[in-house]
């Protein structure tokens, strides 16, 4: 599994990147030209390839119980708010599947959000380019979140906030997409929510 440089890459600035546990902000458009190459390279020696945004909007395409699984532990009035999570999920909840797996790995900014969603208040209170929805673009890292263990894999939770993200995006894949459904295996740890 992979995740290819995307809108959250796309978004790291230098006002944002230290949160988000990048050291500074990246070449985007060569960093997809480099995994490019990594991911043709695993190919060339036989070896399948996926891709963990594809894989979430596959799922979400499939699967109203995935996007729920994901909503409801993404969209939170922990996480948001209650006056954007109020705003926000029935917008999500609606999203076409890859513009939804797009926005959970990139980021919902206000400007993503339909303007007769947008209340006056927000746009007061936001800058046009403030996360509502942090993106994940550790996720560009997949070594951390799963492990595979023998017959079974460990969801594992991450340490730092910007990365909590990432395991609950593992669970969702390995719970609902037929690549894993299909096959038996154990998840040893790290399927819960605590």
């Amino acid at each position: 599994m992979v995740s290819r440089p995307s809108l959250a890459h796309e978004r790291l600035t230098p006002g944002n990147c230290h949160d988000l546990l990048f050291d500074d902000v990246i070449w985007v458009q060569k960093a997809r030209t480099d995994h490019a190459d990594f991911v043709l390279k695993m190919k060339d020696r036989g070896i399948e390839v996926f891709d963990i945004q594809d894989l979430l909007s596959e799922i979400f395409r499939d699967s109203p119980e995935a996007r729920a699984f994901v909503l409801d532990r993404r969209i939170t009035d922990n996480l948001v708010g209650p006056g954007l999570r109020r705003v926000l999920r029935p917008w999500l909840d609606e999203l076409d599947p890859h513009l939804l797996a797009r926005h959970l790995m990139g980021g919902v900014v206000l400007e993503d959000v339909p303007g007769d969603l947008v209340t006056p208040l927000m746009r007061d209170a936001l800058s046009a380019t403030e996360f509502l929805v942090k993106p994940v673009p550790n996720a560009l890292f997949q070594r951390d979140p799963s492990c595979w263990i023998y017959g079974g894999v460990t969801c594992n939770p991450m340490f730092w906030p910007a990365r909590k993200p990432e395991s609950l995006i593992q669970r969702a894949v390995y719970k609902f997409h037929p690549t894993f459904t299909g096959n038996e295996f154990e998840i040893w740890w790290g399927d819960s929510d605590e």
